[in-house]
């Protein structure tokens, strides 16, 4: 099954993969400096041992999301959804804990997007799963490790600076 990205996440893809690329080229140079340092007896030299290592993974890393990346299904979110919860949606809901209710708002992104600090939350997460296809007003309940919280979709927004403005 592929994934699926929007334009903001295939950027963030490719900057990581380059990144992942800067790492490795200085990973094999620190190799070959060990690898000269400690001449034929390399076994010898733990150094060289985990640099090796080293490159294992960062080319398994680089592979396994390339791959990802080739597979993925490009969602183009050229205007944002305020009709429905969808990819690409700003959303705010409000979540009625048994002893209190609070208030959050979301965009629901595409693969390698996600950051929680950003309330940025991936599309296939427990809780974007259960607002995908929701419209304002709509409920759902969500289950967390304390029991069941009712969730309600209350406005959804065009632009994140809208969402700040309600948010103050």
């Amino acid at each position: 099954m592929s994934v699926k990205i929007t334009s903001n996440g295939e950027q963030l893809i490719l900057q990581q993969i380059g990144n992942l690329e800067q790492e490795l080229k200085q990973v094999r140079k620190d190799k070959n400096i060990a690898f000269n340092a400690c001449g034929d007896d390399k076994l010898a030299n733990p150094n060289f041992h985990k640099l090796e290592q080293d490159e294992r993974v960062l080319v398994e890393r680089i592979q396994e999301i390339q791959h990802t990346y080739k597979t993925a299904e490009l969602i183009m979110v050229d205007e944002r959804n305020t009709e429905k919860v969808d990819i690409g949606s700003i959303v705010k809901c409000s979540f009625e804990y048994t002893d209190y209710t609070e208030e959050e708002i979301y965009e629901i992104v595409g693969y390698g997007e996600s950051n929680v600090d950003e309330n940025k939350i991936y599309y296939e997460t427990p809780v974007a799963k259960k607002l995908i296809g929701l419209k304002v007003g709509d409920e759902t309940v969500l289950s967390v490790p304390s029991g069941k919280v009712k969730c309600k979709v209350l406005k959804m927004y065009s632009v994140w600076e809208e969402a700040e403005i309600q948010r103050k």
